[in-house]
């Protein structure tokens, strides 16, 4: 069963946006982990990286593929999830949680509107 969180908006890239004012948090979502299967590696854009809304800064290597890990806003990467580099199996165990990639200072936190709410996403995937 794919576990959807109300309180996070989604991009058509299957990454989620949580807004905490001065960041974005970012990671991918279930719908996405359970699509790639066992994560084997994560390569991540460093801290202080200017990142485009829609464009990779990153990427997930898994058993069944590698996928681009792209940011649904325009900014600067402020903070790097460790966690998610040593051990990149938290992205299948907790995508939402302890498995968040990075947080970015958004240029114009306006492009969030552009980004689905999760009664919007689960109709987008189906």
């Amino acid at each position: 069963m794919i576990k959807f969180e109300s309180n996070v908006l989604y991009t058509k890239t299957n990454e989620w946006a949580k807004n905490f004012g001065e960041v974005i948090r970012v990671g991918i979502d279930d719908y996405s982990q359970s699509s790639l299967g066992d994560i084997v590696h994560v390569e991540i854009a460093d801290e202080g990286t200017h990142v485009v809304s829609g464009k990779s800064f990153g990427v997930i290597e898994a058993t069944k593929s590698v996928s681009d890990i792209n940011s649904p806003v325009s900014g600067v990467i402020v903070r790097v999830n460790p966690a998610v580099k040593e051990s990149p199996a938290i992205l299948n165990h907790d995508p939402f949680g302890e498995g968040w990639i990075a947080e970015i200072k958004p240029e114009n936190i306006s492009e969030l509107d552009a980004l689905m709410n999760a009664d919007e996403y689960k109709r987008f995937i189906r």
